[in-house]
């Protein structure tokens, strides 16, 4: 008789990283959101005073400066941010450092010539719209959308947050004075930080959609006990 094994969708390692990440993730958006609060206004340059021309002014949206001081906590907000960039910094090196050493970017991440092609991106793509990317993959494997997106994000996304937030630092642009030409300047970098921010909060929630269109509970527990795939 012909013996049965089952192999893990997702490895032990991937599994403790994520579910890290989600805390992690979640505590820089909160705090985020309350620093912003307590200075609910966006500028582009070196300056930003309130009553200066912005680019952006909660105010636009219904919220008065009073109001959103009133939800928003520097301090915590601060104190939290600074605490869960290292846990997320650190998580995502250990996680990158694993995942090279182990090939799991190269065997399971990285396109393949042959899925980058245009008629092969048509296709992914139209089933995507449609919510039925499952058909052009196999179980426990990446579409090729979804490895794009997802090493854009750990490899462009995650660094370029990083470098803006460093970059509203004096302490660190005082030893870093590049990091101001990069952005153009200390509100510069306020801004594209948050509309990084805004970004992803999308990138979340299409994630939920397509976790939610595929199964919630049964990716969900993939994520926390690794899934398996039968082989004989």
């Amino acid at each position: 008789m012909e013996s049965v094994t089952t192999k893990p969708i997702h490895s032990w390692n991937v599994r403790i990283c994520h579910w890290i990440n989600v805390v992690a993730c979640g505590y820089l958006l909160v705090s985020g959101i309350h620093i912003f609060l307590d200075f609910p206004e966006l500028y582009w340059g070196n300056t930003g005073f309130r009553g200066h021309p912005a680019v952006f002014k909660l105010e636009q949206l219904g919220m008065s400066w009073e109001m959103a001081g009133s939800l928003g906590d520097r301090r915590w907000g601060r104190n939290y941010h600074f605490t869960f960039v290292w846990v997320f910094l650190l998580n995502g090196l250990i996680y990158v450092g694993w995942n090279l050493y182990t090939r799991h970017f190269k065997n399971r991440m990285v396109p393949r010539p042959d899925e980058l092609t245009k008629a092969h991106l048509a296709v992914e793509l139209r089933e995507q719209l449609r919510w039925n990317w499952h058909r052009v993959t196999e179980p426990g494997s990446y579409a090729t959308l979804q490895k794009v997106s997802y090493l854009l994000l750990i490899f462009v996304y995650v660094p370029f947050m990083i470098l803006s937030g460093v970059a509203q630092s004096p302490g660190f642009t005082t030893a870093m004075p590049w990091l101001l030409d990069i952005f153009g300047g200390r509100q510069s970098a306020r801004t594209l930080h948050t509309v990084g921010t805004v970004f992803f909060v999308v990138f979340v929630g299409v994630h939920l959609f397509e976790i939610a269109a595929t199964g919630f509970i049964k990716q969900v527990g993939a994520m926390v006990t690794g899934g398996g795939k039968k082989h004989g």
